[in-house]
């Protein structure tokens, strides 16, 4: 017989129950002991799980994580940095002697925050912006990169006409001979809805035929495959943009392909390009840069990009913080680490008291045009006068 978890009654009980009616007594089965505690499994039926305890949950014991104290995030932390950081030796620096310093102080922090902040100490040697640690939800860096951009977004909204901020990501603007502006300041992963903005502009611009400049000198990165489907809105064909090479453990494995494929799905864009770039242009955006570097009629203007690029992996260290890691080197085409060296451009503008914009000649000599006679970014932007004369050249 199947069991359905409920209780049922003997005979002796039910002629009990009668029984004590007749008297007029309450129908109230007889108990000779206390009830017993409602077991989690019915004891006619073993395979039945019964009624759950609303505080228990049944749910299973699970052991503490290794790492759980000072101690084993510490042991965590190091294995990390000597079998996963793939940039560990691109600065020189002696990890184990780092950790035998701060090993003490480590192992004997009371609280995952100062743990995180100790740790940030040591890490801060690899100069590295995407090696940080997250405790509780707060980021806590090991390294603030000090670099002085080549834009000044509020100088841009007077010199460009039309102006127009569509979010905080996306701006454009139209110069009276037909030239689009469009600037995008980041790539980000969890609300790609933020630049449609962006697709319109393109749209509009592959409709009229007008040329474009593309201004990502304050873009600090985010999602590489958002950036890519937007760069294959100028391409015909599958191509190549970049290599890398995996970190898998402690060995750097590679170098591996990243090919850029054309979006379908997205207007096409066939026109002249000037995109500008400079030490704003950080992390995945720069991978932006190699792809477009791939794109007919597309010139790269301005200043070397940062050079920082990292695909950081969380790291549970199991007492309350967690380590971002870089996983991978950047490399170009050429199979040049990128990390402090940047993407150059094709048409380099010095933003410095003397602004000049280099053209490369025919062949292949470089061709100084003074943009400013003052100093940069006060009434003018060397970097968009530098794309405007290319592009009406």
């Amino acid at each position: 017989m199947k069991c359905n978890g409920v209780k049922r009654l003997t005979t002796a009980t039910v002629a009990r129950v009668q029984h004590s009616a007749e008297r007029g007594i309450p129908a109230v089965p007889f108990q000779s002991r206390p009830p017993r505690k409602e077991s989690s499994r019915c004891p006619r039926c073993p395979s039945h799980p019964g009624p759950l305890d609303p505080l228990r949950f049944n749910a299973p014991t699970l052991p503490r994580p290794r790492g759980s104290t000072p101690r084993g995030a510490f042991l965590r932390l190091r294995t990390a940095i000597l079998e996963g950081y793939s940039y560990r030796q691109l600065r020189g620096v002696d990890w184990k002697e780092r950790f035998g310093r701060f090993g003490p102080k480590l192992r004997s922090s009371r609280t995952a925050e100062e743990f995180a902040r100790e740790a940030a100490r040591l890490l801060s040697a690899a100069e590295d912006i995407h090696l940080w640690l997250r405790v509780k939800g707060r980021t806590v860096p090991t390294y603030r990169r000090c670099a002085r951009r080549n834009v000044d977004l509020l100088l841009l909204s007077k010199l460009v006409p039309g102006w127009r901020q569509h979010s905080d990501i996306v701006m454009s603007g139209e110069f009276p001979d037909g030239i689009l502006y469009l600037c995008l300041r980041a790539w980000p992963a969890e609300a790609p809805q933020r630049l449609r903005p962006a697709y319109r502009v393109l749209r509009h611009a592959a409709a009229a035929g007008r040329p474009l400049i593309i201004d990502v000198r304050a873009n600090g990165g985010g999602a590489e495959p958002l950036a890519a489907r937007f760069a294959g809105c100028f391409i015909r064909r599958s191509v190549c943009y970049a290599k890398h090479l995996s970190m898998r453990a402690g060995i750097l494995r590679g170098p591996f392909k990243r090919r850029l494929r054309p979006n379908l799905a997205a207007p096409q864009y066939r026109g002249r390009v000037a995109l500008l770039v400079g030490p704003g242009t950080v992390s995945s955006c720069e991978s932006f840069v190699m792809m477009m570097k791939q794109v007919d009629g597309c010139k790269i203007i301005g200043q070397r990009t940062a050079g920082a690029s990292g695909n950081p992996k969380p790291v549970d260290l199991g007492n309350g913080a967690v380590a971002f890691i870089p996983s991978w080197q950047d490399l170009d085409l050429r199979g040049v680490c990128l990390e402090g060296r940047g993407v150059a451009p094709d048409i380099e503008v010095k933003a410095d008291r003397r602004v000049q914009a280099v053209f490369p000649r025919p062949n292949g000599e470089p061709k100084a045009i003074p943009c400013s006679k003052g100093g940069a970014f006060r009434s003018q932007d060397p970097a968009l006068a530098a794309a405007l004369r290319f592009l009406r050249r």
